[in-house]
């Protein structure tokens, strides 16, 4: 589970696992444990963003818990304790105490001792690492010199609607430019008035115009650019 970044901690988005996992046979955990059943979540544990340690959060540190408890007869786990915590001191056993409790587990019918029995639990607690930094968006330059076929408006391009209703105004279509020079993957960023239908009509016009392939550089290719296109009934 990805979870989003905690205020005050712009570096990283936190991880927490997805299920709670059984404790594996491998695990470094006390020998008890490991011969402890795992459970079956009739309800899993759902961690959040705010269940990482502060302690940990601040310390950039990863971590993990093993969690024992006993399975109440209604699922509850009960009796919960930690069994270990690495690293000690950070905070991720009594974290990982409350995500447990927040569970629930199936009961057997097989008897008190069905209902009762112990099992324990493994909850790790990852920090993302840092996303690499975006590229800014590149942006054509003197995109109105470089039409080999400017968009035309025609009188069908008008959206019926405005014109039921009376209505000017206009669009913003932003495009990427191919290296034929054909406007691609154009997107509307602004429409007066809103709902018009002039944004829809602006992108139909744009993609009828083409950009001169002869000034078009290779490392321009996929560079954006910014048409306006307006609309008057009179």
């Amino acid at each position: 589970m990805i979870l989003p970044t905690k205020l005050g901690f712009a570096l990283s988005a936190l991880v927490i696992a997805s299920g709670v996992a059984a404790l594996p046979p491998a695990s470094s955990a006390q020998e008890a444990d490991q011969a402890l059943a795992p459970p079956r979540w009739s309800v899993p544990p759902q961690a959040s963003v705010d269940d990482f340690p502060e302690a940990a959060l601040q310390a950039d540190v990863s971590g993990a818990a093993v969690i024992a408890c006993d399975a109440a007869p209604d699922g509850r786990p009960v009796n919960c304790e930690v069994r270990s915590e690495t690293p000690p001191g950070m905070g991720f056993g009594p974290a990982a105490l409350g995500i447990v409790q927040r569970g629930r587990v199936v009961v057997s019918d097989g008897g008190a001792d069905a209902a009762s029995r112990r099992f324990a639990v493994r909850v790790p607690f990852n920090l993302a690492p840092e996303p690499p930094p975006q590229e800014p968006p590149r942006t054509l330059a003197n995109i109105e010199s470089r039409w080999l076929t400017p968009p035309q408006p025609k009188a069908s391009d008008y959206p019926q609607r405005a014109v039921d209703r009376g209505l000017s105004g206009g669009a913003a279509v932003r495009c990427e430019v191919a290296l034929s020079g054909k406007p691609t993957n154009c997107v509307v960023i602004g429409e007066v008035p809103r709902g018009s239908g002039f944004g829809e009509a602006a992108v139909k016009i744009v993609l009828r115009g083409r950009l001169d392939p002869a000034t078009i550089k290779p490392e321009e290719v996929g560079s954006t650019f910014v048409v306006t296109v307006p609309f008057s009934i009179h």
